[in-house]
């Protein structure tokens, strides 16, 4: 589905017919400037929706999620690609079964660019691998060189999420240490690790951020 600017899209009902290989375009995404997108549900893909670079003022709500790979912002700053920009982000009111991902902004090493100003709000959380997840070391195939750089990731709230997750670690903020994360709130985040007594877990990297309220599992930041 690509949105030119000027124009909007309001209540699309997509259904991918069989389970994607990964990579294989066959997932939603979104580019540039749509002003409100409501989709529900989507099943069966790989990310429920994907904002791709150059994307802008984007509302995502009212989406049941899964299975699949969640709602993805990039990949961004990937080898022969020019700075990312993304920017102003709202996804709201959304539910994920058993993806792996809930919500998640992931970027390559080395790249360039900006993402800021997400919103990610009231949203339901049901055997999510990892609910929450910010990745500057995104490399599907496991076997990246270590590279200076990044796409600069910064001010991404994350409020009311509810839930549980199927691993262990159900927050992730993996972020470099030459392009930290910076701005990254939490408020009112209770996630549980589904069928085990033991509590769940956060891993987090060079970010910079704050908690208010109740935040399950306990994230620890470098500072605002």
């Amino acid at each position: 589905v690509q949105v030119q600017p000027g124009a909007g899209a309001q209540r699309l009902h997509l259904r991918a017919l069989r389970q994607p290989q990964h990579g294989r375009d066959h997932h939603w995404g979104l580019r540039p400037c749509p002003r409100l997108l409501f989709l529900h549900p989507i099943r069966y893909s790989d990310d429920c929706v994907s904002i791709i670079t150059e994307t802008t003022d984007v509302n995502i709500t009212d989406i049941a999620c899964g299975p699949g790979h969640g709602i993805s912002v990039g990949s961004l700053g990937g080898a022969g690609e020019g700075p990312a920009m993304v920017e102003r982000i709202t996804v709201s009111n959304c539910k994920f079964f058993n993806t792996t991902s809930g919500v998640r902004i992931k970027s390559w090493q080395g790249g360039q660019g900006k993402a800021n100003g997400f919103i990610f709000r009231d949203l339901n959380m049901t055997e999510v691998q990892h609910p929450i997840d910010i990745d500057q070391f995104y490399c599907p195939q496991g076997n990246c060189p270590e590279r200076q750089g990044g796409v600069a990731i910064t001010d991404a709230r994350f409020i009311n999420i509810h839930g549980t997750s199927s691993e262990r670690e159900a927050i992730k903020i993996m972020c470099s240490e030459s392009v930290p994360c910076h701005g990254i709130y939490l408020d009112n985040v209770d996630l549980s690790w589904c069928k085990h007594t033991a509590p769940p877990q956060a891993k987090v990297m060079n970010a910079h951020g704050s908690v208010a309220g109740m935040v399950k599992p306990q994230v620890r930041f470098l500072g605002r």
